[in-house]
């Protein structure tokens, strides 16, 4: 391991520059998307971060959203009815967008248009939901730029609430990773992105209930594939899939790898033959953690990390210590490194355990966490310890100059005496 040290604290701010022979992860997979994000979502430690804070159009992950605010605002689901009209229905033959299938007449429960809306990620469903709630779209759309606010989604903007293209109607990989963390925390909302298959009850177009399948889940864990695409995905638990030609394949998904819970944002994926690219990349991505990444102590509380100057005491330099112990996912030792970000020195008086810097861990370049560098012990301010700062600070500095006087004012008064010695006397 690598302990890299920060000379002053005014370069706090540097970047972080890693040496070549760790920066890349080893057998780091080759990937469809253009921006993605991973992290612990248990513990918010970013495991991978490309372009996370750059605009994408989040395609259909926007329908977490119009979930979440229906399940929200709707106490009872399962029983609230909601006649499917055309008004909801009008538009989105046209856009070519993905339907569950309602029909006008048709009366499903709200609860039938969550799993449409999430599961075969039905545009109906999403303005059904909004027109119930809102009375028409636009109310809706802006019921959600305020949850998003309150999320403290930033780079969020949305102008529907079915993810169909618009310019300007964005989101970012980050921001996408906030809404699904906070949607997996309601329970109704794990229940439905983690179901498989879902059948409504009886309709008017539909005798026998309208049956949807989970477009995620349809390829991840299958025992019979129903596609020649099939993926692996131990611990996979859902997620929200889109597409847009604008956005290309998108997904938000969580997994449990090895005890771990983590969610990845993937986006703007795309390759002509293959077409569930951003379930591809998830897989890849998954893997890769699980092969290379495990839960370990990072830093031992009081774990020492070398000596600073203490100025204006005569007690001696302290020894710095990591304040507390930190468990993160990390990868093998050698890709492991650390960063002690300190001052040249501090003043006394220093109490024991008082911070007087940080020590950031870095999993390959990636930051994985902080703990703060204390001082070992106590130290006084004492006078020779004050008169001996000043004169580091004051005098020793000009000391050469001082001293180039000193023998020039001596090399003058001699050179005077040698000229006077020589004169005649009278």
């Amino acid at each position: 391991m690598l302990v890299l040290s920060m000379a002053a604290c005014r370069q706090e701010t540097a970047v972080f520059e890693p040496e070549e022979t760790y920066a890349a992860p080893e057998d780091f997979p080759d990937l469809f998307c253009d921006y993605y994000f991973l992290e612990d979502s248990e513990t918010g430690q970013v495991i991978l971060d490309h372009r996370s804070e750059e605009q994408i159009f989040p395609a259909s992950m926007t329908k977490m959203m119009t979930a979440i605010l229906a399940i929200e605002q709707i106490p009872d689901p399962l029983n609230t009815v909601i006649p499917f009209t055309e008004e909801m229905l009008a538009g989105l033959v046209e856009a070519n967008a993905n339907r569950a299938g309602f029909v006008p007449g048709d009366e499903p429960t709200a609860l039938d248009y969550l799993y449409g809306d999430l599961l075969p990620s039905g545009a109906d469903c999403s303005r059904a939901l909004a027109f119930y709630l809102a009375g028409s779209e636009e109310a809706f759309v802006e019921q959600m730029n305020a949850k998003a606010a309150e999320l403290g989604m930033r780079d969020t903007h949305f102008v529907n609430t079915t993810g169909l293209h618009e310019d300007a109607h964005y989101s970012t990989c980050r921001d996408m990773a906030i809404l699904l963390n906070y949607c997996m925390q309601n329970e109704l909302f794990r229940t439905v992105i983690t179901t498989e298959i879902y059948r409504t009850k009886p309709l008017a177009h539909y005798r026998h209930g309208l049956v949807m399948q989970n477009y995620v889940l349809l390829y991840i864990n299958q025992e019979d594939p129903p596609f020649r695409y099939e993926f692996d995905i131990p611990g996979f638990i859902g997620g929200k899939s889109g597409y847009t030609i604008e956005g290309q394949y998108t997904l938000a998904s969580c997994a449990k790898i090895g005890g771990i819970p983590l969610t990845m944002v993937n986006a703007h994926g795309y390759y002509m033959e293959h077409y569930p690219a951003s379930i591809s990349d998830a897989a890849a991505f998954y893997h890769w953690f699980s092969e290379h990444y495990e839960r370990k102590e990072a830093v031992a509380a009081g774990q020492d990390f070398g000596t600073l100057k203490v100025r204006e005491s005569t007690e001696g330099d302290i020894r710095v210590l990591a304040s507390d112990s930190l468990i993160l996912d990390l990868p093998e030792e050698e890709n492991i490194h650390y960063r002690a970000v300190l001052p040249e020195s501090v003043t006394a008086p220093i109490q024991e355990g008082e911070a007087v810097g940080r020590l950031e861990i870095y999993a390959y370049d990636t930051l994985a966490g902080t703990v703060n560098l204390v001082s070992s012990e106590s130290r006084t301010r004492t006078a020779g310890g004050v008169l001996y700062s000043f004169a580091e600070e004051r005098i020793l500095p000009e000391l050469p100059g001082i001293v180039a006087v000193l023998v020039l004012t001596i090399a003058v008064i001699i050179s005077l005496k040698h000229q006077n010695s020589r004169r005649p006397h009278s």
